[in-house]
């Protein structure tokens, strides 16, 4: 490598810093009602309008909502949900699944896991390959259930359906979510545990005491609670697991990644085919089997890890 190659690559710019930093940001600004219950007086409420990311409508500190929850309680109204498709398809088209990548709650808590751990683990491609498909499954059956709640309630049938559905008539993936769970159902969980801490230490409890609290968990929660549990346990073993292969907006955004503007390049003379892209991507994808004029891979969420991991600087973002 010539004098001229070297300082290339150690003063080249490195996305990872500044896209941590965004995350943060993003992490903070969207669960910004959490402010005021150290700030009583700041005059803070929801913004009724959503983005493409996890963040529950069930969650008291949620300032914006994700559009696929948005999505499901218009549909469960019935009413057409004009602003939820119409930004995802304006974000789509632009950059894709970059909010998966820069501003999603749930997609930065996944890189603080594996950075705590501290490498990345790959998933056989005879399991990576199939899994992919099942988001695709998990947005399938959000839309089918919602979808066609709305159009037997717009046909003035639907309220045996709906009380069937009981409380997954606003939204079947809402409820399951881990998002409404990690900063919704746990909060309130906490609250009350501290609210019961001195009595608890005053007057311990007796073991059948316990187990009859236990017992007495709905059976809805002790879910939830266990797939935020998988959810926590995924993500150290599989870098962003749940963004690989359980999101439903994830899987809604990637139709869009295809086609979007946004998307990385490849200099094929710089490129020498080594494998350090293709290791450090967090969604494991095939880098070098892509097109070197620009790729748009639907698993693809902007991250720029790639491009940061490339000795040879022949990987850069393109837009359009």
């Amino acid at each position: 490598m010539s004098t001229e190659e070297e300082d290339l690559r150690r003063f080249k710019f490195k996305w990872t810093f500044p896209r941590m930093i965004v995350q943060l940001i993003s992490l903070i600004a969207v669960n910004a009602i959490a402010f005021t219950a150290v700030y009583p007086y700041l005059n803070l409420k929801a913004i009724p309008f959503g983005l493409p990311i996890l963040n529950s409508v069930n969650s008291p500190y949620s300032s914006v909502y994700g559009t696929l929850d948005l999505l499901q309680l218009e549909l469960a109204q019935p009413e057409f949900p004009w602003i939820a498709l119409g930004t995802v398809f304006l974000i789509g088209a632009v950059i894709g699944r970059a909010f998966c990548g820069w501003v999603c709650p749930i997609g930065f808590i996944q890189d603080i896991i594996t950075n705590l751990k501290g490498k990345l683990d790959l998933v056989s491609p005879r399991t990576h390959k199939p899994s992919k498909r099942f988001k695709y499954f998990v947005l399938f059956m959000t839309v089918l259930i919602s979808g066609t709640l709305a159009l037997a309630l717009y046909l003035g049938f639907g309220s045996d359906y709906k009380a069937a559905l009981g409380v997954f008539a606003s939204g079947p993936f809402i409820v399951l979510s881990p998002d409404a769970t990690l900063f919704g159902t746990v909060p309130a969980l906490l609250t009350l545990a501290r609210e019961n801490l001195l009595s608890f230490f005053t007057k311990p409890p007796t073991m059948q005491q316990v187990w009859a609290q236990l017992t007495q968990i709905p059976p809805l929660l002790a879910v939830r609670i266990l797939i935020l549990l998988g959810f926590f346990g995924a993500a150290w073993k599989v870098p962003r697991f749940w963004c690989r292969y359980v999101c439903p907006t994830g899987a809604l955004m990637a139709i869009f990644q295809k086609y979007s503007y946004a998307g990385i390049k490849r200099d094929p003379v710089k490129c020498t085919k080594c494998p350090h892209c293709e290791v450090k991507c967090p969604m494991q994808i095939n880098i070098l089997d892509l097109p070197w004029e620009k790729f748009n891979d639907p698993e693809c969420i902007l991250c720029m890890e790639c491009v940061d991991a490339c000795p040879h600087g022949s990987l850069s973002p393109k837009f359009p």
